[in-house]
Protein backbone atom coordinates (compact mmCIF):
# COMPACT_ATOMS: atom_id res chain seq x y z
CA UNK A 1 0.00 0.00 0.00
CA UNK A 2 1.39 3.52 -0.68
CA UNK A 3 2.27 5.78 1.92
CA UNK A 4 -1.23 8.37 0.51
CA UNK A 5 -3.40 5.51 0.76
CA UNK A 6 -2.30 4.40 4.71
CA UNK A 7 -3.67 7.54 5.52
CA UNK A 8 -7.04 7.19 4.07
CA UNK A 9 -9.35 6.28 7.35
CA UNK A 10 -11.45 3.24 7.52
CA UNK A 11 -14.63 3.48 8.93
CA UNK A 12 -17.13 0.73 10.67
CA UNK A 13 -20.41 0.57 11.67
CA UNK A 14 -19.38 1.04 15.14
CA UNK A 15 -18.50 4.68 13.84
CA UNK A 16 -21.13 5.60 12.36
CA UNK A 17 -23.85 4.61 14.53
CA UNK A 18 -21.88 7.72 17.01
CA UNK A 19 -22.47 10.07 13.31
CA UNK A 20 -24.78 13.10 13.74
CA UNK A 21 -26.56 13.68 10.03
CA UNK A 22 -27.67 11.93 6.82
CA UNK A 23 -24.67 9.23 6.21
CA UNK A 24 -24.33 6.47 4.21
CA UNK A 25 -21.00 3.88 4.79
CA UNK A 26 -19.43 2.50 1.66
CA UNK A 27 -16.89 0.37 1.93
CA UNK A 28 -15.22 1.94 5.29
CA UNK A 29 -15.48 5.65 3.70
CA UNK A 30 -18.13 8.24 4.89
CA UNK A 31 -20.82 9.81 2.00
CA UNK A 32 -23.11 12.87 2.60
CA UNK A 33 -26.60 12.40 2.07
CA UNK A 34 -27.04 15.99 2.93
CA UNK A 35 -29.33 18.73 2.11
CA UNK A 36 -32.22 16.32 2.96
CA UNK A 37 -34.71 15.60 0.17
CA UNK A 38 -37.18 17.81 -1.35
CA UNK A 39 -40.84 18.12 -0.80
CA UNK A 40 -41.30 17.05 -3.96
CA UNK A 41 -38.72 13.81 -3.20
CA UNK A 42 -41.05 13.07 -0.37
CA UNK A 43 -44.45 13.55 -2.00
CA UNK A 44 -43.37 11.19 -4.44
CA UNK A 45 -41.60 8.32 -1.95
CA UNK A 46 -44.68 8.42 0.23
CA UNK A 47 -47.17 7.72 -2.78
CA UNK A 48 -44.76 4.54 -3.70
CA UNK A 49 -44.88 3.50 0.26
CA UNK A 50 -48.37 3.56 -0.18
CA UNK A 51 -48.82 2.15 -3.35
CA UNK A 52 -46.09 -0.86 -2.98
CA UNK A 53 -47.67 -1.63 0.46
CA UNK A 54 -51.37 -1.64 -0.17
CA UNK A 55 -50.49 -3.69 -2.89
CA UNK A 56 -49.03 -6.32 -0.79
CA UNK A 57 -51.22 -5.97 2.08
CA UNK A 58 -53.95 -7.24 -0.77
CA UNK A 59 -52.24 -10.60 -0.44
CA UNK A 60 -53.04 -14.05 1.68
CA UNK A 61 -49.91 -15.48 2.68
CA UNK A 62 -47.42 -12.51 1.59
CA UNK A 63 -44.90 -11.57 4.26
CA UNK A 64 -43.21 -8.90 2.61
CA UNK A 65 -43.30 -5.72 3.89
CA UNK A 66 -41.86 -2.43 2.74
CA UNK A 67 -39.53 0.20 4.78
CA UNK A 68 -39.18 3.63 4.26
CA UNK A 69 -35.88 5.17 4.90
CA UNK A 70 -34.57 2.59 6.69
CA UNK A 71 -30.53 1.34 7.13
CA UNK A 72 -29.84 -2.06 5.10
CA UNK A 73 -26.50 -2.91 6.82
CA UNK A 74 -24.47 -4.81 4.22
CA UNK A 75 -21.43 -5.37 5.90
CA UNK A 76 -19.31 -4.32 8.79
CA UNK A 77 -18.27 -1.19 6.19
CA UNK A 78 -21.13 -0.52 4.00
CA UNK A 79 -24.35 0.77 5.37
CA UNK A 80 -27.18 2.63 3.18
CA UNK A 81 -30.35 4.03 2.96
CA UNK A 82 -33.02 3.60 0.39
CA UNK A 83 -35.73 5.67 0.25
CA UNK A 84 -37.54 2.40 -0.54
CA UNK A 85 -37.10 -1.63 0.35
CA UNK A 86 -38.97 -4.20 0.20
CA UNK A 87 -38.32 -6.95 2.71
CA UNK A 88 -39.30 -10.56 1.86
CA UNK A 89 -37.42 -12.25 4.83
CA UNK A 90 -38.32 -11.08 8.49
CA UNK A 91 -36.57 -8.57 10.00
CA UNK A 92 -36.05 -8.40 14.02
CA UNK A 93 -33.43 -5.52 14.57
CA UNK A 94 -33.73 -1.94 13.83
CA UNK A 95 -32.48 -1.94 10.63
CA UNK A 96 -32.25 -4.21 7.43
CA UNK A 97 -29.82 -6.98 7.43
CA UNK A 98 -30.99 -9.20 4.51
CA UNK A 99 -30.88 -8.50 0.81
CA UNK A 100 -34.12 -6.58 -0.09
CA UNK A 101 -36.32 -8.20 -3.16
CA UNK A 102 -36.75 -4.41 -4.76
CA UNK A 103 -35.45 -0.87 -3.81
CA UNK A 104 -36.74 2.28 -4.66
CA UNK A 105 -34.62 5.46 -5.18
CA UNK A 106 -36.69 8.49 -5.47
CA UNK A 107 -33.29 11.13 -7.60
CA UNK A 108 -32.16 14.07 -5.82
CA UNK A 109 -30.05 16.77 -7.51
CA UNK A 110 -27.51 16.01 -5.36
CA UNK A 111 -27.48 12.61 -4.50
CA UNK A 112 -28.27 11.60 -8.15
CA UNK A 113 -25.14 10.13 -9.69
CA UNK A 114 -24.75 7.81 -6.32
CA UNK A 115 -28.13 6.42 -7.20
CA UNK A 116 -27.45 5.86 -11.20
CA UNK A 117 -23.83 4.53 -10.72
CA UNK A 118 -22.48 3.50 -7.12
CA UNK A 119 -26.06 2.44 -5.87
CA UNK A 120 -26.70 0.60 -8.75
CA UNK A 121 -24.02 -1.57 -9.04
CA UNK A 122 -23.76 -2.01 -5.88
CA UNK A 123 -27.34 -3.50 -5.70
CA UNK A 124 -26.80 -5.52 -8.59
CA UNK A 125 -23.75 -7.39 -6.64
CA UNK A 126 -25.83 -7.88 -3.43
CA UNK A 127 -28.57 -9.81 -5.48
CA UNK A 128 -31.33 -7.30 -4.94
CA UNK A 129 -33.80 -8.43 -7.46
CA UNK A 130 -35.40 -5.15 -8.84
CA UNK A 131 -34.29 -1.61 -8.86
CA UNK A 132 -36.42 1.07 -9.09
CA UNK A 133 -34.58 4.48 -10.49
CA UNK A 134 -37.81 7.40 -9.93
CA UNK A 135 -36.82 10.69 -11.44
CA UNK A 136 -39.54 13.56 -9.59
CA UNK A 137 -38.44 16.36 -12.76
CA UNK A 138 -38.64 14.09 -15.73
CA UNK A 139 -41.42 12.11 -13.68
CA UNK A 140 -40.08 8.90 -15.34
CA UNK A 141 -39.70 5.68 -13.06
CA UNK A 142 -36.77 3.68 -14.56
CA UNK A 143 -37.61 -0.07 -14.03
CA UNK A 144 -34.56 -2.62 -13.57
CA UNK A 145 -34.42 -6.52 -13.05
CA UNK A 146 -31.76 -8.39 -12.45
CA UNK A 147 -30.09 -10.38 -14.60
CA UNK A 148 -26.86 -12.00 -13.80
CA UNK A 149 -25.08 -10.03 -12.02
CA UNK A 150 -26.11 -6.79 -13.42
CA UNK A 151 -29.50 -4.73 -14.70
CA UNK A 152 -31.64 -5.24 -17.52
CA UNK A 153 -34.74 -2.69 -18.78
CA UNK A 154 -37.99 -4.06 -17.63
CA UNK A 155 -40.73 -4.12 -19.92
CA UNK A 156 -43.72 -2.06 -18.53
CA UNK A 157 -46.81 -2.79 -19.67
CA UNK A 158 -48.76 0.17 -19.87
CA UNK A 159 -49.17 2.43 -17.23
CA UNK A 160 -48.15 -0.63 -14.78
CA UNK A 161 -45.27 -2.38 -13.57
CA UNK A 162 -45.58 -5.55 -11.85
CA UNK A 163 -43.09 -7.81 -9.71
CA UNK A 164 -42.70 -11.24 -8.68
CA UNK A 165 -41.20 -10.72 -5.51
CA UNK A 166 -41.40 -14.03 -3.87
CA UNK A 167 -43.23 -17.31 -4.16
CA UNK A 168 -46.80 -16.17 -3.25
CA UNK A 169 -45.61 -12.45 -3.07
CA UNK A 170 -45.89 -9.93 -6.33
CA UNK A 171 -46.47 -6.41 -6.30
CA UNK A 172 -48.19 -4.22 -9.21
CA UNK A 173 -47.47 -0.12 -9.10
CA UNK A 174 -49.54 2.44 -11.11
CA UNK A 175 -47.14 4.70 -12.30
CA UNK A 176 -49.74 7.04 -12.93
CA UNK A 177 -50.95 7.19 -9.51
CA UNK A 178 -47.23 7.81 -8.40
CA UNK A 179 -47.43 11.22 -10.45
CA UNK A 180 -51.30 12.66 -9.55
Amino acid sequence: MTEAFSHIPNYTTDDYERWEGDWELWGGHPVSMSPSPSAKHQRVAGRLFVALGGSLGQQDGCHCETFYEIDWRISKETVVRPDLMVVCEPVDTTWIEVTPALIVEVLSPGTASNDLKYKRELYAAKGVKYYLIVDPGAKTIEALALDGDAYAPMHAGGESLSFDLHDGCAVSLDVAGVWA
